[in-house]
């Protein structure tokens, strides 16, 4: 499964070109899903379909593709930067029902030990937000919201993933791009990575491209002007590498096996590679949940290097925290990024 993952990842940002059959298939498939998609939407354009008003501010942060934008970021830090907020969230990969309303974190603490039950992304949130600021997850986001509000007070609501859901009104809607991936091979699903058309593109209230130490960044800037959307720039860069077991920080040296589970690998790849020497990379299918034998494997394999480091990311630290937790010898470590968002 993470192989043909990885392959329709070629496909959708490397333009990788598949066999004759399997891109008719994709056509097909395609043109399907784009008639389900716009049909929908046109529900809505017309008030056929309403979206629900809720007695909150609403801020959504979406994008128009598959996974690995940088959407997680940037929730946390407009969490941090609206006291007293709400993230509700679909909660993607968690293996507890999210029909109904689950808190991951009220304003006093969370509930869950690591991300296993509750989902990697959902459960990075909450260990990285002010304490005043809640968690929840569930299918209907409107539910969520009326939750929040009548029960705990909440007055901002912060839309993780929300750009496609239309069924709560939102009073701002920012959408994330990535500077290099863009949109891809231009397609949409399952021949390419885009959930929407960019017709869709028209909800939005501003722009934000995600730079991820893209050396034509200049160009990125320039494509998106053609959307005549208010500009942000959103600079990902290092803020520091701590180690997993000891929370202590680390000053990076030597060699090290890097790894995660993200949708967009090489990404990480190329920021591990400003401080250590990356013997291998190993990449698991995005919101993989790992298991004690992956961790063994892990350790196998810098050893055949020599190495003691193992580094990946925080949204795979997640998953990792209890697995890691008695092991000896070995350094998994965590690279932190930090966002700067700027008007351009």
């Amino acid at each position: 499964m993470a192989n043909l993952k990885l392959y329709f990842q070629e496909i959708h940002y490397l333009k990788t070109k598949p066999s004759w059959f399997l891109d008719s298939a994709l056509n097909i498939i395609e043109f399907f899903y784009g008639i389900v998609i716009n049909f929908k939407n046109l529900l809505y354009d017309f008030k056929i379909l309403t979206e629900k008003k809720i007695n909150a501010n609403v801020i959504c942060v979406g994008n128009l593709t598959t996974g690995g934008v940088g959407k997680t970021p940037t929730v946390m830090m407009l969490a941090k930067n609206n006291p007293d907020c709400c993230i509700i969230s679909r909660g993607y990969g968690a293996k507890i029902s999210n029909k109904n309303p689950v808190v991951i974190k009220d304003k006093n603490k969370i509930y869950f030990k690591d991300g296993t039950l509750c989902g990697d992304e959902v459960f990075q949130l909450a260990k990285n937000t002010p304490s005043n600021c809640m968690v929840i997850i569930c299918s209907d986001r409107y539910k969520a919201g009326q939750l929040a509000v009548q029960k705990y007070g909440i007055k901002t609501i912060i839309l993780d993933d929300g750009f496609s859901n239309r069924k709560l009104k939102k009073d701002k809607t920012i959408l994330l791009i990535d500077s290099k991936m863009r949109f891809g091979n231009g397609h949409l699903l399952p021949k390419g990575p885009l959930r929407e058309p960019q017709s869709a593109i028209k909800r939005a209230d501003e722009i934000v491209i995600v730079n991820k130490m893209d050396e034509d960044i200049k160009s990125a800037i320039s494509w998106a002007k053609m959307f005549k959307k208010p500009l942000k720039l959103n600079n990902m860069t290092p803020l520091k590498i701590y180690n997993m077991q000891t929370r202590a920080q680390i000053v990076p040296q030597g060699g090290a096996v890097a790894f995660c589970a993200i949708g967009q690998p090489e990404q990480f790849y190329n920021y591990a590679r400003k401080f250590y020497k990356i013997e291998e990379t190993i990449s698991f299918e995005d919101h993989y949940k790992y298991c004690q034998y992956d961790v063994n494997h892990l350790i196998e394999i810098a050893k055949k290097y020599k190495v003691r480091t193992l580094l990946t990311t925080q949204k795979d630290e997640a998953k990792l925290i209890n697995l890691t937790k008695d092991v000896k010898d070995f350094n998994f470590n965590v690279l932190e990024l930090k966002n700067e968002i700027i008007d351009i």
